[in-house]
């Protein structure tokens, strides 16, 4: 008979009544690596968020050793041996190895804290059982990353956890510490630890999970033994028969032959010797998996990360982009990942989120030319089509398509004639993404260029006139058509 860790049966989520989760099933056994997979939106964070007790479901039930359980929150899961490991890290950098360790109390003595010589002795045993050579008094901001994964594990075993939640371990972590990680889950594996192991990494999976399950458009589509399935089969239950509407986007053919922008083995200390081309009247794609260094390419024409070698060039000219000011005054603008952290002030108008680029353009001396500036809005959000009760109106209140719609019309409105878009249709409705990628389209039959990046392969594989392959920080493949589809760009950036 077998042993299970986690069974959970019949689970259903929906947030503002929308259903993320349908009837999902996962079970996991004692001493088990299980992966899940599924594409963006499948469910597969909100499922595990359910089993740490960070969501609680609607409907189903959810086993633990046997026992149903019921959690209200993160504690209750902990307390009862779950812990998650998420990409980014949740140490403290200033304190050492052992410090960290012990932090949540869990392990210290009921009248008081333990001492530093008590801590240090308590972390050896724990990370000789991981089999990590780490020091126990080294200061975690002088770890490399994958060191610092190490500490987050043993953390989790100081903690008695029994089930370990490992979020995309290995996205920012080098071939060797790969192996090193892969090396930690077997030995966690021997001393019967299961663990959830959630990655994009298709090939990781078969590496070193025992089974996975596959989820799509909230329903457990797959449960198999990784002996048992392949890269292609995986690909297939993530996206399924769906049939996918392919719009033709028309394109006007340019005669130039200078690059609008171009990158000639540009490095950074997240990229390396990245080369690639944007020419007039062309959408560019950046497909990568999570961690692949895509957005840094992006930060790096920006001016947000130095370049360390290499050269930028524009309309045929060498740049020098120091800083986004650089950038903007060159003519080069970018849509951010974080629309509303990084790309509005939620508190501030449509007006003033508008402007917020272009107030250099409406003033004269240091007088703001107010009609000026709300004539340019109103002509942006006319035609970019958003849907406001007026200009004065804060952006807080916009839908998220709208929002994403303002921060194009900012970026637009400083005249760029290079858009960096950051995985610009993230989380908005599938109406408000073909609206964007409508107005992006008509923006580069003008003679503009885009680079695009998108968590959605189909979006890239269908929009995308060239599409650059991005790999832990190089571009590993260029394909220069858009013949590839959805199933065919997933299985390149494995």
């Amino acid at each position: 008979m077998e042993s299970y860790a986690i069974e959970a049966t019949g689970i259903s989520k929906a947030f503002d009544g929308t259903p993320v989760l349908k009837d999902v099933s996962f079970s996991l056994k004692k001493g088990e690596v299980h992966a899940i997979v599924g594409q963006n939106g499948a469910g597969k964070s909100t499922l595990v968020k359910i089993l740490n007790g960070y969501h609680q479901r609607d409907s189903g039930k959810v086993k633990l050793f046997g026992r149903e359980v019921a959690f209200t929150n993160t504690q209750q899961a902990h307390k009862l041996g779950i812990a998650m490991v998420y990409q980014d890290l949740s140490l403290v950098p200033t304190l050492s190895v052992a410090d960290n360790l012990f932090l949540t109390g869990k392990s210290t003595k009921s009248f008081g804290l333990i001492s530093n010589r008590e801590r240090y002795q308590k972390a050896l045993p724990v990370l000789e059982l991981l089999g990590v050579d780490l020091d126990p008094g080294a200061q975690v901001d002088s770890l490399s990353v994958g060191q610092q994964q190490f500490v987050e594990i043993a953390k989790a075993l100081a903690q008695d956890a029994q089930i370990i939640v490992l979020d995309e371990p290995t996205a920012s972590l080098s071939n060797n510490e790969i192996q090193d990680l892969f090396r930690v889950i077997n030995t966690l594996k021997s001393r019967g630890i299961s663990i959830i192991y959630i990655t994009h990494y298709l090939n990781d999976i078969i590496t070193i999970c025992d089974r996975v399950t596959a989820l799509r458009d909230g329903y457990t589509v797959l449960e198999e033994d990784t002996k048992n399935t392949s890269v292609e089969a995986l690909v297939e239950a993530m996206l399924g028969n769906r049939t996918q509407t392919n719009i033709e986007w028309e394109r006007i053919a340019t005669a130039q032959h200078t690059p609008l922008l171009e990158l000639k083995n540009v490095s950074t200390v997240d990229i390396d010797s990245v080369s690639l081309k944007v020419m007039p009247g062309q959408v560019v794609g950046l497909a990568g998996l999570l961690g692949s260094g895509r957005t840094e390419v992006l930060e790096a024409i920006f001016g947000l990360t130095p370049t360390t070698s290499g050269e930028i060039w524009f309309e045929g000219q060498k740049a020098n982009i120091r800083s986004p000011k650089d950038a903007i005054d060159l003519g080069i603008n970018m849509v951010p990942e974080e629309r509303r952290t990084q790309g509005l002030v939620l508190d501030f108008s449509v007006e003033d989120n508008v402007l917020m680029s272009s107030f250099d353009r409406i003033t004269k001396g240091a007088v703001i030319d107010k009609p000026r500036g709300q004539s340019l809005v109103k002509t942006a959000v006319e035609k970019l089509g958003v849907k406001t009760t007026g200009i004065a109106q804060s952006v807080r209140f916009l839908s998220g398509g709208n929002q994403q719609k303002v921060v194009i019309g900012k970026c637009m409105s400083t005249d760029a004639k290079v858009l960096l878009l950051d995985d610009p249709t993230f989380g908005i409705d599938i109406n408000a993404k073909y609206e964007i990628m409508k107005i992006v389209n008509q923006y580069v039959q003008q003679g503009n260029g885009v680079i695009f990046v998108s968590s959605e392969y189909g979006e890239i594989a269908n929009f995308c006139d060239v599409i650059y392959i991005v790999n832990k920080g190089r571009v590993v493949r260029t394909l220069e058509e858009q013949s590839v589809g959805e199933e065919g760009l997933l299985a390149a950036v494995q």
